[in-house]
Order: structure tokens, then C-alpha cells, then sequence
């Protein structure tokens, strides 16, 4: 039986108000992250692991153990060593999955970032993490090579070797006599990844998850609901691997539960459909904007989807009534809401037993979360909407290098601001009003405005810009900018969109729109009062309708 409680502290002039999750045994999270997979990988034997589903190769999990750490001995041969980064530019593979594994049975960590970033943002994350190894694949080589020049960094190519070492000669590369090293003594302190975010504000910041982090939540995710996941379920994983959904909250969960993962390389609907109906695919974690592409498929029918029992939605709010009819569509009470962010991993989960469309459930165990008034500082009780902070053991230890946007977010007592306004029912059920945060979602995409604005800044024509999301009922948010242009400067919205689309990926691009006005409105201390411009927006908008 589930149970969040509420306590009240009267200690402090303002009382505290607190909601909990039911708490559990937390010593079992302080055990480091490789003896902990690798004692749950052992008992599955001989079951698949691993498919790739464009050559049909398998790997079961008592092949995984020690190919995993051969691939960490010959990463060891190559210079990597515990406590140290190895960067993977690529999309999807299985490649790509058991790179992540072998680093763990290293004890080093993995740096991902999103292989759709520019050279100039490659090779300012290559900076921050300061790693010497990159993986990537024939499709990003070009960005990887510009973004090391003049840096000390060894590509591994996954494919054709073209002058680099291959992903397939670390195989041969490996050595038995190499001795892996014991794991680190404090899990709670070593990083096992590094993912970029924005967080509530500014440019992308490394979030440094631990060790700990990962293990807390696996164990989190499976008490919360029994056995989420077993040994009978087949996971699908097309969210990219270099997001946490994809890293931990799918790969690491689905391997310590001895899942059968199926890897695509990307989303594709009608690929991603026959994926599901081939391998008979029981649970499928998505974002809505997979939902949706579901929903509104012409030829659904011609799928068969009756062995999916899980369609877990995160990484943005879901409506209630997406919800209703997905689950409509496929005949069985399967989809079920959680919450986080990269700095947090998952925070509240609502499982397929709990009938309560659009909340993202309940608090998972062992962590706290209150709401505080944006205005007045206060906690707040039941029904009342605020800023969300959260407590808990899977909480990120801090941003790489950046103590400032650390001390930011995370407050002495261990309270993390999400940036994200939210109720709390009396039954202890979580929904997510709003956004605080200035962070644009654009198909599960973040987009960090503060990147696009100082770029728009950068042309000859641009004297002030602002750049906020506009409401998309399939990508969830749009990029827009409102832009003020340089006096007697004769420039079009289209040279704006044009130039922008020049400079950064694809789910960048300023797909909402441009529009020019004489000024942005700034407070007293300059920054950008953005609210006033999405409610212009949002006028706007409603007038269009009518």
C-alpha cells in the first residue's frame, strides 16, 4: 500500500510544510554502481540482453558481463581511468550501450553529449569534462574533429576506421592481464554520467549523476510498484542515450531487471510500430510527442500492439485527455505518468493500478518535495500551486565546474529548485501546473533561449532579442523570437530564421516564427521580464483563433 505523509515544521518562524514518500531501506543505495548491476546481470544467464534489430544480433546477459569488461581494459590501454570521462557523440546502437556499461565496470563515467550540437557547444562541453576519449560515428566525425582542434583528444570510430581506431579493433586491443581497478570507495561522490541541461536557466550546465544517484533510483523505481519491470518484459529504446530518460530511466532500470532491450537508432513511427509488433514489446517509455504521433497514425490498425501492458510518458506533461485516448486505442489501462528532469532522473511515478489521468503519480520512496510560493517564499499545502522543490538520494550531485548554478539550485539543506510550478493532492498525487523556467521543449528537445538569443545577438541587424516557446499542440513548443533591429538596418524575418537555422541542429530552429518590435521589456536589473511577452503571445494567438 502506498503512502505519502505530510509533516508540518514549527521549528523555523514560517511553518514547513513537507510531503513525503514512504520510506524504505536506503542503506541498499551505497553500494557502487558495477557490483550492483553486475550481481543483478549474473542471475539472468542466458537471456537476451541486448538486440539490434537491423543485424539481428543478440547478446545475452552472461556474454554482457565480460564483454563489457573487456571493452573497460581496452579503454584502460587507450588512457581512460576510474574517476575519468569517455565522451560518446552518436545516436542510438548497441555499440553505444555496452560503451556505457564498460565505463561503469571501469568506475570512470560517460560524457554524452547531444550529437546534433554544433562544433562551438561540442567543444565547450569537451572543455568542461576535459576528456581525452571521444566515440562518435561517420555521421558526426566532421563536428568532433572541428570541435577537438587543438585539443588532446583520441577519436574511436564506430564504422569504417578512415584513420581512426575502430570501434571493433578495442576487441583485439584488450588484454586479460589488464587488472580492472576495485570500485571507488564512495559511490555518493563518484560521477557515473555526464548529461547536459539547462536546468531552470541559461546555458547547457553538466549534471554530474553518481553513482549512487543511479543505483538510489533503480531501486526507487522498482519498490514503488513491485516488479515495474521482469524478466519477461522486452523494452523498446529509441529515446536517445545521451538524455537520461534513455541512459538510466530505460537501459540502466531494463538491464538491473533483466529486461530484453531492443535498440532502434531512431524514431521513426512507422519503424518504431513494426519494432513493437515484431519483438512483441511489452513496455515502451516515451515522451508525448510520441503519444501523439501514435494517436493520430492513419494505419494503427495494421500494427499489432496487443502485447504492450506499459506505456510509461515523461519528460513532459501529458493531458488527461491524450491519455484517455491512447489507452482507448489500445484497449487496456497501460499508460502511466512519471516525472524528473536530468538533474533529478525521476521524482514521482504513477503506476498503471492508480486511475488518475494528467498527474505524473505520486512521490517515489525515500523522497520529499514541497511548494513554495514564488512571491512569498512560503510552503504551501494541499491544492495550492508553486514552485516544486525536491529531496531525495537521486538528486544530481551538482553541475560540473559551476559551484554558482549549483548553490543556485541545490540549498544547504539538500533542496532542489525545479523551476517547474505544481500542486499536491490530499492522496498525495503530483500534477505540474507550468514552467517557471525559461528552458523550451521542442520534441522532448530542450532548448536552452539564452544560446539562441546570444547567437541572434551576433547579426549585424539584431540590437536586442528574446526567445520564448510558442505553443505547438505536436512538438509541445516552438522557438520564437521577438528581435529589435538595428536602426535603418533593412532586414526580414526570413534573413532571421535563415541565419539561426545556419548555426545551430535542426530542433533549434526558430520553427515558431520571428517577430520585430522597438523593444524587449527588461526589469530594473535587466534581465527579461518573458512573461509579458508570452502573454502577448498568447493574445495574440487567442485573436488568430477567432
Amino acid at each position: 500500500m502506498y503512502l505519502c505523509t505530510c509533516s508540518v515544521n514549527m521549528a523555523s518562524e514560517d511553518q514547513e510544510i513537507i510531503f513525503s514518500g514512504r520510506q524504505t531501506d536506503s542503506r541498499r543505495y551505497d553500494q557502487p554502481l558495477w557490483p550492483f548491476l553486475r550481481s543483478r546481470m549474473e542471475t539472468f544467464g542466458s537471456r537476451v540482453a541486448l538486440v539490434d534489430p537491423y543485424t539481428e544480433q543478440q547478446i545475452s546477459y552472461k556474454d554482457l558481463i565480460p564483454l563489457a569488461e573487456k571493452l573497460a581494459r581496452a579503454l584502460m590501454k587507450l588512457g581512460l581511468t576510474q574517476g575519468k570521462p569517455l565522451c560518446i557523440v552518436s545516436r542510438n546502437s548497441v555499440e553505444f550501450a555496452l560503451l556505457i556499461v564498460a565505463t561503469h565496470s571501469l568506475g570512470a563515467f560517460v560524457h554524452t553529449p547531444n550529437p546534433l550540437s554544433v562544433p562551438g557547444e561540442l567543444r565547450r562541453q569537451l572543455g568542461l569534462s576535459e576528456a581525452r576519449l571521444v566515440v562518435t560515428t561517420p555521421e558526426f566525425i566532421g563536428n568532433v574533429e572541428e570541435a577537438a582542434k587543438g585539443l588532446n583528444v583520441d577519436v574511436i570510430l564506430v564504422g569504417p576506421r578512415d584513420g581512426h581506431l575502430n570501434f571493433e579493433d578495442l576487441v583485439t586491443l584488450a588484454s586479460d592481464d589488464v587488472i580492472l581497478p576495485p570500485p571507488p570507495v564512495d559511490p555518493k561522490t563518484a560521477i557515473a554520467s555526464l548529461l547536459f541541461s539547462s536546468g531552470t536557466t541559461g546555458l547547457p550546465k553538466g549534471v554530474e549523476i553518481t553513482q549512487r544517484n543511479i543505483v538510489a533510483w533503480i531501486h526507487q523505481f522498482q519498490d514503488y510498484d513491485g516488479s515495474v519491470l521482469t524478466v519477461d518484459d522486452t523494452t523498446l529504446l529509441f529515446l536517445q542515450l545521451f538524455h537520461a530518460f534513455g541512459q538510466v530511466l530505460i537501459l540502466s532500470a531494463s538491464l538491473a531487471s533483466g529486461c530484453r532491450v531492443v535498440i532502434q537508432t531512431k524514431f521513426e513511427i512507422d519503424e518504431f510500430l513494426s519494432l513493437v509488433s515484431k519483438y512483441k514489446v511489452t513496455a515502451i517509455y516515451m515522451v508525448p510527442p510520441v503519444a501523439i504521433a501514435i494517436v493520430n497514425h492513419p494505419n494503427l490498425s495494421s500494427f499489432d500492439l496487443s502485447s504492450v501492458r506499459l506505456m510509461h510518458v515523461g519528460a513532459a506533461p501529458m493531458g488527461k485527455e491524450l491519455e484517455m485516448k491512447l489507452n482507448q486505442l489500445l484497449g487496456n489501462n497501460c499508460v502511466v505518468q512519471g516525472y524528473g528532469m536530468t538533474e533529478n532522473m525521476s521524482l514521482t511515478l504513477r503506476s498503471r493500478r492508480e486511475s488518475r489521468p494528467g498527474s505524473c503519480g505520486r512521490l517515489l520512496p525515500n523522497t520529499q518535495c514541497k511548494i513554495i510560493d514564488p512571491v512569498s517564499g512560503k510552503s504551501l499545502g494541499v491544492d495550492r500551486t508553486g514552485e516544486l522543490y525536491v529531496r531525495g538520494p537521486q538528486v544530481m550531485l551538482g553541475y560540473i565546474k559551476d559551484p554558482e548554478a549549483t548553490a543556485l539550485t541545490i540549498d544547504g539543506d539538500g533542496w532542489m529548485r525545479t523551476g517547474d510550478l505544481a500542486r499536491i493532492d490530499s492522496e498525495g498525487f503530483l500534477t505540474i501546473v507550468d514552467r517557471l523556467k525559461e528552458l523550451i521543449k521542442y520534441k522532448g528537445e530542450q532548448v536552452p533561449p539564452a544560446m539562441l538569443e546570444d547567437l541572434l545577438l551576433s547579426h549585424p541587424a539584431v540590437s536586442d532579442a528574446c526567445v520564448i516557446g510558442k505553443p505547438d499542440p505536436i512538438a509541445g513548443e516552438l522557438p520564437f523570437a521577438y528581435v529589435v533591429p538595428v536602426k535603418g538596418a533593412k532586414v526580414s524575418a526570413q534573413d532571421i530564421k535563415d541565419f539561426v537555422a545556419k548555426n545551430v541542429p535542426s530542433y533549434m530552429q526558430l520553427r515558431g516564427g520571428v517577430q520585430f518590435r522597438e523593444s524587449i521589456p527588461r526589469n530594473p536589473s535587466g534581465k527579461i521580464l518573458r512573461r509579458l511577452l508570452r502573454d502577448e503571445l498568447t493574445q495574440q494567438l487567442s485573436k488568430a483563433r477567432l
